[in-house]
């Protein structure tokens, strides 16, 4: 079974990606890791800026019987839509409230400046995330328009993810013991890309920036309610912490653990 999980940029697409992997795993299900020629061999996920029918069929020869979960920020292509659509793959999409994505990012682009790093640095302010913003959400509904994929919100994969676990077991058709599998992510350093963990940071705005936001993705907010009772119940146990990006180093150490499960 072929499972491609998609994200918009900083939605906690990592985190469900791996999560998606523990789900197969601890229903006894082998997960192919995929080494050159297709990723390199030190990679720690299956990671394709762009996934088509033609590198779908390679990877199908190379990994035989075995199962395999996919990551991608690209869009969905049109032989791709035919096969989610149809039942011979298996695909996710998860979202995020643009407010914070940007804000994210903003963090992202900071680190990168500090550390000298290209990827990101081009973001300084929220004018600055717009643009990717939109060619991000064009992506993640060329996905959701696929009556097969099922949609994640960052709120209930972050806040609720035992029940997006069991949503992800029903959907390849297996039984899922949560607890055990959120006992892989106990330390946030498992969790990949994981930066602040603060819920509905987008109060952080102000709000003329807020209505920037909400004006511009308006049939967005229309069509999802971000805000969760989950996510509520955090943000108020996190009122008066202060939070602050994970830096260079936490990247590198939860790329460390990952590699090695420690």
């Amino acid at each position: 079974m072929i499972y491609i999980c998609y994200g918009i940029t900083k939605s906690a697409s990592t985190f469900l990606y791996q999560m998606t992997e523990e789900v197969f795993s601890s229903s006894g299900r082998k997960i192919a890791r995929l080494r050159e020629p297709f990723r390199k061999n030190d990679s720690i996920d299956n990671y394709f800026n762009l996934i088509d029918s033609e590198l779908l069929s390679r990877i199908a020869d190379a990994i035989g019987d075995q199962d395999i979960v996919l990551k991608t920020h690209g869009p969905a292509t049109e032989d791709i839509a035919k096969l989610v659509a149809s039942g011979r793959l298996l695909a996710s999409a998860s979202i995020r409230d643009p407010r914070e994505i940007a804000l994210s990012m903003l963090d992202h682009g900071q680190r990168s400046r500090k550390w000298k790093y290209q990827r990101f640095s081009e973001f300084a302010v929220l004018d600055d995330t717009l643009n990717a913003i939109d060619g991000q959400l064009r992506y993640f509904q060329s996905w959701a328009d696929i009556a097969a994929v099922r949609v994640f919100k960052y709120n209930d994969i972050c806040f609720n993810s035992a029940a997006v676990l069991k949503l992800i077991a029903e959907q390849i058709g297996s039984g899922v013991n949560s607890d055990g599998v959120l006992d892989v992510f106990r330390h946030k350093t498992r969790i990949g890309q994981f930066s602040k963990g603060k819920a509905l940071r987008y109060r952080e705005l102000n709000d003329a920036d807020q209505e920037l936001f909400l004006e511009r993705y308006r049939d967005l907010y229309q069509s999802y309610e971000f805000d969760t009772e989950e996510a509520r119940q955090v943000a108020r146990s996190q009122e008066g912490k202060i939070f602050k990006p994970s830096g260079e180093f936490a990247q590198h150490l939860i790329n460390f653990r990952r590699r090695f499960r420690i």
